[in-house]
């Protein structure tokens, strides 16, 4: 039981080493659960004829409420998120429609438990950087977090009530965009330039599929000027310009490989208690100022460990990396005589089956 495991610790799975079936499962636990009142999604890209939506269905059917945020501008799959809302609608349950203007690409569940007499009980967040999507599950690498965090549980429940227009939030935890998000940011960035003028060692280490923002470009620039040491894992678009006077303390990878780097990881190295964050946006003006985006902290030591290892192994990786240069080319890593090959999916994943075993 995926609750039972939950409720006594963090669950982090990582796809597709871990199979996507593991969230499924915890939808049919929702489903078949007595205690459970009420599921709440949202939708930004799902497979067609999705078990995710079918298992939605089946909870509305069995008694359960369910709500669906679904966004109808989600490129490419607007055609099939209308005829996913027209099923899931006709099923009783309860769609929510793209706000006016602004795209919600938060990658979010909720299941919400109270008793007979209506008391409230361990309920159950999930924060994912990939769509609940079973068949890009096997091609895309993405991280989600489970927990029943009170805290992130009662945060995403007012992210979920914001997207019903009932409420003005307050996130005491995650991070929303267009709330929280870029102060919290700020705040993080300045912390390790404060570190760096105290003689410490500042750190940050962001993996993102793309970085265009000129604001927090311009943030990173100025922390590299503090002497903060910066690696950044990109897989797609990079406006940093490495290389230069004012990026000298910035290092920019790029690995592309069997699986689509998907995940967004945020390390921040706070004088060596570090803090990792992980969620749905990319560092680009759409995501961070113009979507509704949600980010989790990883609190439980082992896990945020576990995705500081990751982070660690693709940085290392000298087989399917490269270091984009000052002209924002591309240049392969060349491995260096008498040091181990490292090919981060592949190392990832014997990682994970030795830590699992």
């Amino acid at each position: 039981s995926i609750f039972r495991y939950v409720e006594k610790k963090d669950l982090l799975l990582h796809y597709p080493y871990h199979s996507f079936d593991h969230f499924i499962h915890f939808l049919y636990e929702a489903v078949h659960e007595p205690t459970v009142r009420e599921i709440m999604v949202t939708q930004y890209r799902v497979a067609e004829n999705s078990t995710v939506i079918n298992t939605l269905i089946a909870a509305a059917q069995n008694g359960k409420k369910v709500t669906v945020f679904v966004e109808l501008k989600a490129r490419f799959d607007e055609e099939n998120n209308l005829a996913t809302a027209e099923m899931m609608k006709a099923a009783g349950i309860n769609i929510i429609f793209s706000i006016p203007g602004l795209k919600v690409h938060a990658k979010v569940a909720l299941v919400l438990r109270r008793d007979k007499e209506g008391r409230k009980l361990t309920s159950y967040a999930y924060i994912s950087t990939g769509n609940f999507n079973e068949k890009t599950a096997t091609l895309y690498a993405d991280s989600g977090l489970f927990t029943c965090n009170p805290v992130i549980v009662n945060d995403l429940h007012n992210l979920f009530r914001t997207l019903q227009g009932k409420e003005n939030p307050v996130f005491h935890r995650l991070l929303v965009a267009r709330f929280n998000l870029i102060p919290e940011l700020n705040r993080l960035i300045n912390h390790e330039i404060e570190l760096t003028r105290q003689g410490k060692q500042g750190r940050i280490i962001l993996k993102m599929n793309a970085l265009q923002d000129p604001a927090m470009i311009d943030r990173l620039y100025e922390a590299s000027e503090h002497g903060v040491q910066i690696d950044l894992i990109v897989r797609g678009i990079c406006c940093l310009i490495p290389g230069q006077s004012y990026s000298r303390n910035i290092r920019v990878t790029r690995i592309v490989d069997s699986f689509l780097e998907h995940a967004r990881i945020w390390y921040f190295g706070n004088d060596g208690t570090p803090k990792v964050f992980m969620g749905s946006p990319d560092w680009m003006r759409r995501n961070l100022y113009r979507r509704i985006e949600a980010i989790t902290p990883v609190l439980a030591p082992d896990l945020r460990d576990n995705l500081i290892e990751m982070l660690d192994i693709q940085l290392a990786d000298n087989q399917k990396a490269c270091w984009v240069d000052d002209k924002l080319q591309n240049i392969f890593k060349k491995r260096t005589p008498g040091t181990p090959a490292v090919r981060a999916q592949y190392t990832f994943y014997d990682w994970l089956n030795k830590t699992n075993s």
